[in-house]
């Protein structure tokens, strides 16, 4: 029998290769195939919890109710004196792995959308509310909000959960957080008087989210008032009495996808007898292209 003779050069060692490349291929497939049905948890509870918290952090993860049944109404553990090593509250480990379900059998078994974690700095002295409000998937701020969850709740740095979830482009979760009776006129900053939610859609041109503040209730005509001290008080360039959400609503430059939902504002503001204010120094007028052509019109999308 003549033996296979294999060819010179580099056909040769791909050749010699292709074997290699099919085990690892193989291999590939079977790791992706025999990953849990919860493949985005990558954090272990051994990581983070000791003792009991740790025997109910895992059970958590299992979604094991009987386990979860017997460490808190058998052995009385209290799921709401279980910290993390940073001091975070129990009930902020299943929204941070995504276990949903892991999240509604806590909260069953007592736990309290509430508590706050230990430490007094950073994330951990926080409640499960602020990382729902960062998520994309709003379920799961929507389960702690119906459970009793507080939705004027402050992260460590005391931003509004409003503004937590505005910054991370969370629309669903600002509406389920006003629809669950957050404050829309609580302000981002004490010293500014109208740096509300109203304001930071403004400011950005999202005003078809504007109209909808606007109808639920937030409160356009908040005022700037200049500080004691400031440059510019008593001078014809004060800011104070300006009303920046109206003054955006009348002359602030968006995209044309906005301008309709612009409108509309404008038209809510008038029908309420808030009138058109002075033109801000700081916002020049419109400058009106030609409509574009079917060909030309983009989405004209903003971010937020």
């Amino acid at each position: 029998m003549s033996r296979l003779r294999l060819p010179h050069g580099p056909l040769r060692t791909l050749l010699l290769l292709l074997p290699l490349v099919l085990l690892a291929v193989c291999g590939c497939v079977y790791i992706a195939r025999s990953l849990p049905r919860n493949a985005n948890h990558v954090l272990d509870p051994d990581a983070y919890f000791t003792g009991p918290g740790l025997a109910l952090a895992r059970a958590v993860d299992h979604l094991d109710t009987r386990r979860i049944d017997q460490l808190v109404r058998e052995q009385g553990l209290d799921p709401n004196t279980v910290f993390d090593r940073s001091g975070r509250p129990l009930l902020a480990w299943p929204v941070l792995t995504a276990n949903p379900e892991g999240l509604r059998l806590l909260l069953d078994a007592g736990a309290s959308p509430n508590v706050r974690g230990q430490a007094g700095t950073a994330a951990a002295f926080e409640s499960a509310l602020v990382p729902a409000a960062e998520r994309s998937d709003p379920d799961y701020l929507t389960e702690l909000l119906m459970r009793g969850g507080d939705p004027n709740t402050r992260n460590a740095e005391g931003q509004p959960l409003l503004y937590v979830a505005f910054k991370h482009g969370r629309w669903a979760n600002v509406q389920h957080l006003i629809l669950s009776g957050a404050n829309q006129d609580t302000v981002l900053d004490g010293a500014d008087h109208y740096d509300t939610v109203l304001s930071w859609y403004a400011r950005s041109g999202r005003f078809d989210r504007l109209y909808w503040l606007l109808e639920h209730g937030g409160d356009p005509t908040l005022r700037m008032h200049d500080l004691e001290g400031a440059r510019l008080l008593g001078t014809a360039q004060s800011n104070d009495g300006r009303m920046p959400i109206v003054e955006d609503a009348f002359y602030r430059d968006v995209p044309e996808a906005m301008r309709d939902w612009q409108r509309a504002c404008q038209a809510w503001l008038l029908d309420k007898g808030i009138g058109r204010p002075p033109m801000p120094p700081t916002l020049r007028p419109r400058q009106r292209d030609p409509l574009p052509s079917d060909q030309e019109a983009g989405p004209g999308s903003i971010a937020l």
